[in-house]
């Protein structure tokens, strides 16, 4: 459906950090350290000298106060860099599928909602709160990151309003003619009532794109489920080597 290099790039387009570094073929992405994603090394094409370029990548992110990180998948290169990494002792983070499905295959798989989806084209202050509150690692000053690393890329965002708050909420990142879902959350007041099916489809049928791809957890059952029922299949899969 599409090939894992490709998943690869689509989620950074969609994920940006705001600083890189190109390394004889290595994305070193630092983004103050706030989410792996953008503060790991995309390897996508193998340097002259690996070794080398591993020892450039740990004082690199030394400097910047960052723990040297690696998103390893299956068109990582050189294609050993994986027992590189687990012999200079850094361990594995986050066993991650990528799953894909078409757009229109998906939308004929969720149910009409009753809930209201509002869409925007930039996250509100409710829209953060409800994220942040969801899935937030850290405080304001982080917060204040992850949201730059949200305005860097084109994409939409859904929300389900509660008065001046919100009770679900989720962001569709736009690349090429691709969707990525990301930032799915549900108040834990309100769960197991839909929502989270009514923020994808709110979303989907405010795209224009041909394919939705996505990433889960490999652990996670219930959310595995719930894109199972919705036709996604998984294309790629990934993991980080952080050092230890």
């Amino acid at each position: 459906m599409i090939a894992a290099a490709r998943i690869d790039s689509l989620m950074n387009q969609a994920w940006p950090a705001a600083d890189s570094t190109e390394l004889d073929g290595w994305l070193v992405r630092r983004n103050a350290g706030v989410t792996l994603r953008a503060n790991s090394v995309l390897p996508a094409n193998a340097p002259f000298d690996v070794q080398k370029a591993l020892d450039y990548v740990e004082s690199l992110y030394l400097a910047h106060d960052i723990t040297p990180s690696f998103q390893i998948s299956p068109a990582v290169q050189p294609s050993d860099l994986d027992v590189h990494l687990e012999a200079r002792g850094y361990t594995v983070r986050n066993p991650t599928l990528v799953q894909c499905a078409a757009l229109p295959d998906v939308l004929a798989k969720l149910p009409v909602a009753a809930d209201e989806v509002n869409i925007s084209t930039a996250p509100s202050a409710a829209w953060m709160d409800c994220w942040w509150g969801v899935d937030g690692r850290g405080g304001a000053a982080n917060r204040d990151t992850a949201e730059q690393i949200l305005a860097r890329g084109k994409a939409l965002y859904a929300s389900i309003p509660d008065g001046q708050q919100v009770k679900a909420i989720g962001r569709l990142a736009l690349v090429d003619d691709t969707a990525g879902l990301y930032c799915l959350a549900v108040d834990e007041r309100f769960r197991r009532q839909g929502l989270a099916s009514a923020v994808i489809r709110g979303l989907l049928q405010a795209a224009t794109a041909k394919w939705v791809w996505l990433s889960v957890l490999e652990d996670n059952t219930p959310a595995r489920t719930l894109y199972d029922n919705l036709g996604f299949r998984t294309v790629s899969r990934y993991h980080y080597r952080v050092k230890a």
